[in-house]
């Protein structure tokens, strides 16, 4: 189970507020100072004329699609096969995902995921869900950006501190049940006993938000990436980032931590909150890939994340890079999927 430990220190503690770095770009032949990367000693000729399938299980234009595609070609470069972006959205992801956990175990099928949606379907138990994720051939982790609790500049919660002992409900806004801003939301609320309501119906995270910014709402959860537009406009104000530490990109914001629930049991629930964001940005094969063909998109996924020059494109979009390696991603994924049953129950009611 993942347990409340040392996280509910102060600031000063931890040695003040740190900044999550891009990965060094190392490790990929070739790769550093802009060469092109050396496919065949990254595995490539495992796959080298092959066509691989990169599925984005949302529309194109999103977070997700542009990640894709802008990692696609050095993907490429790296594994000598032909990249190919598919967009196939539905049902939150689960279509997608459901369809890529029952495809031939051969390595020309490869998914970016929305870790804490897909986690937290699971985890929950909820309809639809025909995966199981302990079994699938875990590529590696993109990026893991944190949550940020966003709400109104002239409202009385701009203070976390305010939101945390309100008195009168709170009105949380979420694109629907079983998303991540939902989940994030119904676990803030029960881990703080903040009464609440969490109003649903919006047709994307963006118009979401403008619930918040119009002051029709009062507070609304998302990956700060997502949302830093907003954020450096002054259209919202964010009352506490959910992680131990400000990310790169993301202004000075308050830290979920120096603010812990009461009891140990609200810890352990914001707790299990960030240890399910940090789940990410990942990418996946199907279950059963072999071990030749998984080790090849392993150390091609690794060249192509640790080209600079990759690294940065993906920084002059301000989009977090925190590259986890597939066995490590792995041994993240089977430890979120054993939850506390506090946590177990506020998913099983978030969906």
């Amino acid at each position: 189970m993942v347990s409340s430990g040392s996280k509910w220190g102060t600031a000063a503690a931890r040695g003040g507020v740190a900044t999550v770095l891009l990965v060094a770009a190392v490790g990929c032949s070739g790769a550093q100072g802009g060469g092109e990367p050396d496919s065949s000693e990254q595995g490539g000729d495992v796959f080298r004329g092959e066509q691989i399938d990169f599925v984005v299980p949302f529309d194109p234009g999103g977070g997700y699609d542009v990640y894709t595609r802008t990692i696609a070609p050095y993907l490429e470069e790296c594994m000598g096969a032909r990249i190919v972006v598919r967009n196939e959205p539905g049902a939150g992801s689960l279509l997608a995902t459901n369809k890529t956990a029952v495809s031939p175990p051969d390595g020309t099928r490869i998914q970016i995921m929305n870790m804490p949606g897909v986690l937290g379907s699971q985890i929950a138990g909820a309809d639809g869900v025909e995966y199981d994720l302990h079994e699938f051939s875990w590529i590696g982790r993109i990026a893991s950006p944190p949550d940020v609790v966003l709400a109104n500049p002239d409202g009385d919660l701009t203070n976390f501190e305010n939101l945390a002992g309100a008195s009168d409900s709170v009105q949380f806004v979420a694109t629907g049940p079983g998303s991540s801003d939902y989940v994030a939301a119904a676990v803030l609320g029960e881990a703080y006993g903040i009464p609440h309501e969490i109003a649903t119906g919006f047709a994307g995270s963006q118009e979401a938000t403008n619930a918040v910014v119009t002051g029709e709402a009062d507070v609304h959860i998302m990956p700060f990436d997502t949302v830093l537009p907003v954020i450096e406009a002054g259209d919202v104000t964010p009352a506490a980032l959910i992680a131990e530490e400000v990310p790169e990109y993301m202004p000075e914001t308050p830290l979920i931590v120096d603010s812990p629930p009461e009891s140990e049991e609200g810890k352990a629930l914001v707790d299990q909150l960030m240890a399910l964001t940090a789940s990410g940005r990942a990418v996946t094969a199907p279950p059963g890939v072999p071990e030749d063909r998984l080790t090849a998109l392993r150390e091609g996924f690794d060249c192509a994340m640790k080209d600079q020059k990759l690294l940065d494109e993906l920084a002059g979009q301000q989009r977090p890079v925190n590259f986890m390696d597939g066995e490590e991603y792995a041994a993240l994924v089977d430890k979120i999927l054993e939850p506390t049953p506090e946590f177990k129950a506020v998913l099983e009611k978030s969906f």
